[in-house]
């Protein structure tokens, strides 16, 4: 038969939705939504169901390259492993381990960074592991750690339907994950749900709100602050039942006295009587559901906004039960797998710490390595990694399935940066891309249906998504490279792997006992059925829907913590030169870098160049029409795009989207990052991007 039926995985977003796959003659030419998947439930957003034309587009990478002379130049297999081996043992021999660093994407299958976290931390020594989920849930990880003692979201999605209030924060729902924000509009017709938004544009989900607080950018803390503040003064806390799975209290008590709604009101821009409805409405909510998003993760104040959000839960007593607690949706498909498998530099195996010493026992006993190998003090962050590359003390860096010359914040810094490496290596699927122009060495990898390998979802589901069909010509699956690699670094003891399954085997073992423990899970529990949610500790054990349900927490007394946390104004404020504030966010055709959706000419044709949202005071004032070219300029650089005039935003701010990079057809200057402000959260180093200072003019030809 021609014609084939495949199960898979959406490999975008971290909401997991199930596919059913078409093939004919060996090619995939429909996708479609699983009717029986727990996420999706049949439903599928514009970016899967697109996903065929991929396989066959234009600039797909089918053999290795390695530059001479100044030009890529296509190789063979053993001599780009030898290669990139070679060069790799050479800076290690000449600088130390610390010289090399790895970035990739949080798409990957969690494989793929066990193997790289094996190499790296364990084989040549070095914490520099880095993934995109540092761009995107950092900050949600170190909150859900610091509030509640471990990095384990406990929510799910059947909580949707559950609810009585849903509270969206920072997270345009509609845009960036349809499919679930399609199951919240149906709950609230259905159930009557209602819905409180906070976000600095009247968005496509501000829109469906009962309450919109539009309050100033990066105004959170203070809101979140001003709303607790109620809840505690109205009577809606009580503090007997809050002091038995809480602690911190009192000391927040002490520090909300310093945030009344009216000092808010100043603040966030929000009237003090909205303000107060939200609170009411909250405390009389019997099942709040928490949503957030990019704009609270990417903030100099992240993980302060995740802690003030998580309080309002817990004096609440929203938590722990159906219908009730956070629901921290990510940004790619597996950036749930790649904290727990330890893709970050502060991270080992199994929700492990490198700065743990019991930690740091067990991974060395696990790999049969000198616990001296692996390094006591967590890897640079990626923003940490650019700056070594500057000062000359990171000479490689490994770039897999990610487009860190588009993605981070001061492009042209980061481009410099890169541009130092002595080894750029570069594996992705399409070239040329902005960061695949710069590489030494470029590696053709294999994408999604044509490798396997699992990925876990936001409600900790696990999936598999099996090998449909054959990569292009020389291309392999990023495992394979891997293993090739480490093996010719003289790795060949360490990675005996010949299959996915073989590293999935070894992988699940650092999980047993874990919170996310998968030992119950096998390449074959997952062959052709749903996955369970983790933790899933033995064969029958049918997966865990929620977490905490005891309300005990992964901490010392087994109490979550109320945490204090004071509001702070944005690293880069405006001023008369810079008056305005950019945003930046996504787009529902679009996906990060637009290095695959910009090769599909349906996605593509929707918004095919940047743009440039301005309130109509401000475009009056600057004398801009809508369809002009405009100029945003911050203190880093400038960019373009075409002004759209909007009432929805806030008087002073614009907003680009993240997608546009130098690659696109639409030209070097539509890159928002370019303009961006390359700070961190002192606590997740997540990087800022909703809140740059800027400038804004009509532009004049010439």
């Amino acid at each position: 038969m021609t014609i084939q039926w495949k199960k898979s995985t959406c490999p975008y977003c971290g909401v997991g939705c199930g596919l059913m796959v078409e093939t004919e003659y060996g090619k995939i030419v429909q996708v479609y939504g699983m009717n029986s998947h727990p996420a999706n439930k049949g439903d599928i957003c514009a970016l899967p169901i697109n996903y065929p034309p991929l396989f066959t587009a234009e600039g797909r990478l089918t053999q290795p390259m390695i530059r001479r002379d100044g030009t890529l130049s296509p190789v063979g297999w053993d001599e780009a492993v030898m290669h990139v081996a070679s060069g790799l043992n050479r800076i290690i021999r000449r600088y130390g381990p610390d010289a090399v660093a790895f970035y990739g994407g949080a798409a990957s299958f969690t494989e793929e960074y066990y193997l790289i976290n094996k190499l790296m931390k364990a084989a040549i020594g070095t914490n520099n592991v880095e993934c995109t989920a540092r761009l995107c849930m950092a900050s949600a990880s170190m909150g859900f750690i610091s509030t509640f003692g471990a990095d384990a979201p406990p929510a799910c999605y059947n909580d949707i339907e559950e609810a009585d209030l849903f509270f969206i924060a920072g997270n345009n729902m509609a845009v960036s994950h349809p499919v679930l924000f399609r199951r919240v509009c149906a709950a609230r017709i259905k159930n009557k749900t209602r819905i409180i938004v906070v976000d600095p544009r009247r968005s496509e989900t501000a829109c469906m709100a009962d309450i919109h607080l539009q309050i100033k950018p990066g105004t959170d803390v203070a809101l979140n602050n001003a709303l607790a503040y109620i809840l505690v003064k109205e009577g809606y806390v009580d503090e007997t039942t809050v002091a038995r799975y809480t602690i911190g209290f009192d000391n927040l008590k002490e520090v909300l006295e310093e945030y009344p709604p009216a000092r808010v009101a100043r603040i966030t821009g929000c009237t003090e009587t909205l303000i107060r409805e939200a609170a009411c409405i909250i405390g009389q909510a019997k099942k709040m559901l928490t949503f957030w998003f990019q704009g609270y993760n990417q903030s100099t104040q992240a993980v302060f906004k995740n802690n003030t959000l998580h309080n309002l839960s817990l004096l609440t007593n929203n938590y722990c039960r159906p219908g009730a607690g956070p629901l921290s949706i990510t940004g790619e498909a597996n950036t749930l797998g790649c904290r727990w498998v330890g893709a970050l530099s502060h991270l080992l195996p199994g929700m492990r710490m490198v700065s743990n010493p019991r930690h740091r026992q067990e991974i060395a006993e696990y790999w049969d390595v000198p616990v001296e190998k692996i390094q006591a003090t967590p890897g640079r962050s990626i923003l940490d990694i650019i700056h070594g590359l500057h000062a000359g003390d990171v000479r490689a860096l490994w770039v897999v399935a990610s487009n860190p010359a588009a993605s981070l914040p001061h492009t042209q810094w980061v481009e410099e940066g890169l541009s130092k490496a002595e080894l750029l290596i570069v594996q992705d699927i399409f070239h040329p891309t902005e960061t695949s122009m710069l590489a030494d060495v470029v590696l053709a990898g294999a994408q999604w249906c044509e490798k396997t390998g699992t990925l876990i979802s936001s409600e900790r589901r696990i999936e598999l998504v099996e090998k449909i069909i054959d990569p292009p010509g020389m291309a392999k699956s990023d495992c394979e490279i891997l293993w090739l690699i480490a093996r010719a670094m003289g790795f060949r003891k360490e990675f005996p792997f010949v299959s996915p399954d073989d590293v999935f085997e070894e992988w699940k073992g650092m999980t047993r006992g874990r919170m996310c423990d998968m030992s119950g899970v096998s390449y074959d529990r997952l062959r052709d059925r749903i996955g369970p949610q983790l933790p899933c500790p033995e064969m029958g054990h049918p997966g865990t829907q929620r977490l905490f349900a005891d309300l005990q927490f992964p901490r010392p007394d087994g109490r979550a913590a109320l945490l204090a946390r004071d509001y702070k104004e944005p690293a880069e404020t405006t001023t008369e030169e810079y008056p305005f504030v950019l945003i930046t966010g996504r787009l529902a055709c679009h996906f990060n870098t637009r290095t695959r959706t910009s090769r599909i000419k349906h996605l593509n044709d929707v918004e095919p160049e940047n743009f440039v949202e301005i309130h109509p005071v401000d475009a009056k004032n600057h004398g801009i029409a809508e369809g002009d070219t405009v100029e945003v300029t911050s203190r880093r650089g400038r960019v373009c795009g075409i002004a759209r005039i909007r009432s929805r935003l806030l008087i002073g701010n614009l907003f680009m989207s993240m997608h546009f990079g130098k690659a696109s057809l639409a030209g070097d200057d539509k890159l928002a990052n370019l303009v961006c402000n390359p700070v961190y959260d002192v606590h997740s180093k997540q990087p800022e991007f909703k809140y740059c200072a800027v400038k804004i003019a009509k532009s004049v030809p010439g």
